[in-house]
């Protein structure tokens, strides 16, 4: 059976891109390229991991938010590079981040749970 793009084939959890980047930047400075390895080194994303237009895309909105903040750096050498970092409300929006995961995963164990009770091989499961 094709599930296409139902939630339950995991494609949705893309979203959790943002709090990978925070994550990142929470470790220090970085720019779009180098968090887009970071992001393919980091694994659990079903389609592969964003494209470097995404990761930018979702830069540009937590930057909008106030979550990060960019600033143009010169290497001796090499192009200018615009560069992220957290800002203080970034931080307090990765704790939050972090909290509502912990509450999400205690749901997803109760609904495992509840799902092991069941035969889900069953045609009727309210036979």
């Amino acid at each position: 059976m094709d599930f296409g793009d139902c939630p339950c084939t995991g494609k949705t959890l893309t979203k959790l891109v943002k709090p990978l980047v925070m994550t990142f930047l929470a470790k220090g400075q970085s720019h779009g390229y180098a968090i887009q390895r970071l992001l393919e080194n980091q694994g659990g994303f079903i389609q592969g991991p964003p494209d470097l237009s995404g990761i930018y895309r979702s830069l540009k909105e937590m930057e909008s938010q106030g979550y990060v903040e960019a600033t143009w750096v010169t290497q001796e050498g090499g192009a200018p590079k615009k560069c992220f970092s957290l800002t203080p409300n970034g931080l307090a929006c990765l704790a939050k981040w972090k909290e509502t995961l912990i509450n999400y995963r205690a749901q997803i164990d109760e609904l495992i749970a509840f799902m092991d009770e069941l035969s889900l091989d069953e045609p009727e499961l309210n036979g």
